[in-house]
Order: structure tokens, then C-alpha cells, then sequence
């Protein structure tokens, strides 16, 4: 498996080298960068580290999640393909729900620490997502309620992405611990 993977590198490294370096100066930087071997092995802590940084990025309300997730693998030297393959793990109604999810958890959060909140509720979001309206949200601070879903959404991929980069590891590890047993007593 890993020399069709390095196959297929090479051949997506050719053609970005030869085609994509022809457009602008920001091509030139990033296909200059981003075909170090670094990036691009298959090695317990750039596999972990580009899991972790591709879950993060995921559950984010972002667009273009894998991008998000290239640039943290260009930051801290993880696996490129498997940050993206981790990035696209979101299914496209998963926002929906996530949104209100951390949402709660920011609400929660600053609630269980005693700091004020937004005054916000689920039965509010039940009305107002049955109703299609904002009138259940009046009076409330639209500030408060952005500092709660943000406080939520980075705690979540915090959460997330150590949780994917420990059980990369954790499995990287009972696989290798397998190997060696296995081997250790073919013999």
C-alpha cells in the first residue's frame, strides 16, 4: 500500500511542479513548500498530528475545512492527505447540528464557571427554528450569544483533534506492539 500511496504522490507532485507553478507567485511558494517529504510521510507522528489537526478543522463552522487543515500541517508538520481525508469526515448536514451543539457547550460552560450568559435557551431555538423566525431571540445579546458558540466551537476541536491525535497513537502503537509479538513468536 505504501508504494502506491508514493506513486500517486509522486505523480500529484509532478503535475502540481509542472502546471500549478506556471500561475502566480502564491503557487510558486506553496508547491515549493508543501512537497516537503515532511508533509507527506507516513510516519506515527505526522499521521497523528495530521489526524488531529483534519478532526479539528472538521467539526469547524468554516468553509473549505481541508484548506484549514493544510495550513495547521504546514504549521506543525503533519500528514497532508490525511488532515484532508480527516477534514472530509464532516458529513454537509453535520453544521446544522453542530452549530446549536456548541453552541450549548459555550453556554454550558460559561454558566458551570459562573460567568454571565447570554440568557439564551433551547426551548428559544426550538421555537425559532419551528417558527423560522428571530422574534424568540429578541432581547437577547447577540455578542454574548457569538462569545458563547465561539468559546463552544474551539473547545469542541480542541477536544476533538487531541482525542483523533491519541487514538492515532494509541493504535499506532497497539499495531506496532502486534507486529512485534507476532514476529517474536514466528520465531
Amino acid at each position: 500500500m505504501e508504494h502506491r500511496y508514493r506513486q500517486l504522490m509522486r505523480k500529484v507532485r509532478l503535475y502540481l511542479l509542472t502546471e500549478v507553478r506556471k500561475k502566480s507567485w502564491t503557487s510558486k511558494f506553496l508547491s515549493a513548500r508543501i512537497f516537503d517529504h515532511v508533509y507527506w510521510s507516513w510516519n506515527r507522528q505526522s499521521v497523528a498530528t495530521g489526524a488531529g489537526w483534519g478532526a479539528a478543522a472538521a467539526i469547524a463552522p468554516l468553509p473549505m475545512q481541508s484548506l484549514w487543515g493544510v495550513f495547521a500541517c504546514l504549521w506543525r508538520k503533519g500528514n497532508i492527505p490525511v488532515a484532508i481525508l480527516m477534514a472530509w469526515l464532516s458529513p454537509p448536514g453535520f453544521t446544522f447540528f453542530a452549530i446549536p451543539g456548541q453552541w450549548w457547550l459555550g453556554w454550558f460552560l460559561f454558566s458551570s464557571v459562573g460567568l454571565p450568559t447570554s440568557g439564551a435557551n433551547w426551548q428559544m431555538l426550538k421555537t425559532g427554528v419551528q417558527q423560522w423566525s428571530w422574534a424568540p431571540f429578541d432581547g437577547l445579546s447577540i455578542g454574548m450569544v457569538s462569545l458563547e458558540f465561539l468559546t463552544g466551537w474551539i473547545v469542541s476541536s480542541v477536544v476533538l483533534g487531541f482525542l483523533c491525535y491519541g487514538l492515532v497513537q494509541l493504535a499506532w502503537g497497539a499495531g506496532h506492539f502486534l507486529r512485534s509479538r507476532s514476529k517474536a513468536g514466528g520465531e
